[in-house]
């Protein structure tokens, strides 16, 4: 599985599983920035994996890029520029093994026999449905088609509706055709999966693409927003689906056949891609074994990149051991947006910091906290409940000390800022010299 990476690098994370549910990172098919990456296509044709997807070129234009391996832990190819615009590029397949890629306004490109480019004109298959105009929506916004064969039916599904805005805008409509090119025949039945009032939970339900088991049950991910906890971003969800007596997919009524998933309750530096916003892991990022290593930059983490991991609870605490080798060093641990929405604790010799919404704010700590034989050490812990942000710092990692700030990061999500980003914990160093942090724990709460 492969989620957009927007400006995260290094950028398009593959996760495997053996029971839909369990995920683990095992690589990354982009190294370097590549701008904005959204809606990729991970698929397999004649057992070498490709990924498709949209991002913008140097000059600013809309592009379909591809990279590919014969293995999806890598190593991956440099992007091949596709050098056509749209969005949310799916590969399909025709009866006879030719190669298309579909794009979200229902255009059909034929692609070469490997894959790496377009031959011709496109077609347009599919104008999507029509919503009701009752309906609150974002937008009509199709987009995100997915073509899976069952029996003797090509099935299409496409979100339509907009992705974010209101909780009932985004959905999945589902058509059907007996050839790739159509005429596709719209479901009576549709949507396939909405939300449909604010009060349910998952809210902007949507993009959905079917996989099969090998013993034959189908099922649909796809993504939503959680209520209340919009700052972590649209979360990807699975439900299972069936082909109904009249030959339509329908959502599959109780309990799925699937497991509940196993969380850890405490995780540490090697369970988390660590990823930067919109800066290639240069030298200036180390990541070991047993620690991390960043040379500083800047004076916050508006204008240096703090390393990032993803978080998908809504109660955690991330605390870390952090040394600075020069007095002209600072660090600390954040809950990032973006460069000019954050929220983080962190020090330099004599002084505690805040780092909010690019600023930064100093504070005189508790105890000393100055340079020793070259290192000046403190533990700090960051806590976010429920959004509410609090911090605490320890020279010894024993008896702690909390900040005299907190923070509320309610409103920090795509509705509000833009960027179709989420929340993420993460480690920053600025100013000038090495800064190392050790013992990086990430613990869920109750």
């Amino acid at each position: 599985m492969v989620h957009s990476s927007f400006t995260y690098v290094p950028g398009l994370v593959i996760y495997k599983s053996d029971n839909l549910v369990d995920w683990q990172p095992c690589g990354t098919a982009l190294a370097t920035f590549q701008g904005d990456v959204w809606a990729p296509d991970l698929c397999v044709y004649n057992h070498k994996f490709y990924i498709y997807f949209p991002t913008r070129t140097a000059d600013g234009k809309k592009t379909n890029m591809v990279v590919y391996a014969d293995h999806p832990e890598g190593p991956w190819s440099e992007p091949v520029d596709l050098k056509v615009g749209g969005i949310d590029p799916e590969h399909v397949t025709g009866p006879d093994g030719e190669r298309y890629l579909l794009l979200s306004a229902g255009d059909l490109h034929p692609l070469s026999a490997d894959g790496l480019s377009i031959t011709g004109p496109a077609e347009i298959i599919y104008h999507g449905w029509d919503i009701p105009e009752e309906w609150d929506i974002e937008s009509v916004s199709l987009e995100g088609l997915n073509v899976k064969k069952i029996g003797t039916y090509y099935y299409l599904l496409a979100a339509e509706g907009g992705t974010a805005g209101p909780p009932t805008g985004h959905m999945v409509v589902q058509a059907r055709a007996q050839a790739i090119k159509g005429p596709w025949e719209n479901a009576p039945h549709n949507p396939l999966l909405r939300t449909r009032t604010a009060e349910e939970k998952w809210w902007s339900q949507g993009h959905g693409s079917i996989v099969d088991t090998p013993d034959g049950r189908l099922f649909m991910l796809y993504h939503a927003y959680e209520r209340g906890f919009l700052t972590l971003g649209r979360q990807t969800m699975i439900r299972e689906v069936e082909v109904d007596e009249n030959g339509w997919i329908r959502l599959k009524e109780g309990d799925s056949s699937l497991p509940y998933p196993l969380r850890k309750p405490v995780l540490d530096q090697q369970d988390f891609v660590w990823q930067s916003y919109q800066e290639t892991l240069t030298p200036r990022f180390s990541i070991q074994e047993d620690r991390i290593v960043i040379q500083g930059k800047g004076t916050s983490p508006k204008d240096a990149s703090p390393l990032l991991a993803r978080a998908g609870d809504h109660r955690y605490e991330i605390e870390a051991c952090v040394e600075l080798h020069s007095g002209q060093a600072s660090a600390g641990l954040v809950v990032y947006y973006s460069p000019t929405m954050h929220f983080g604790v962190g020090f330099k010799p004599g002084m505690l910091l805040r780092y909010r919404r690019g600023d930064v704010h100093r504070l005189r700590p508790k105890v000393p906290v100055e340079m020793k034989e070259g290192v000046c050490r403190l533990w700090l812990r960051l806590r976010n409940v429920d959004n509410i942000l609090s911090g605490w710092y320890s020279t010894d990692g024993v008896t702690w000390h909390k900040y005299a700030w907190g923070f509320d990061m309610q409103g920090y999500h795509h509705n509000t800022l833009g960027g179709f980003l989420s929340v993420r914990p993460g480690l920053y160093a600025g100013g000038e010299g090495e800064v190392t942090f050790t013992q990086i724990r990430y613990r869920r709460l109750p």
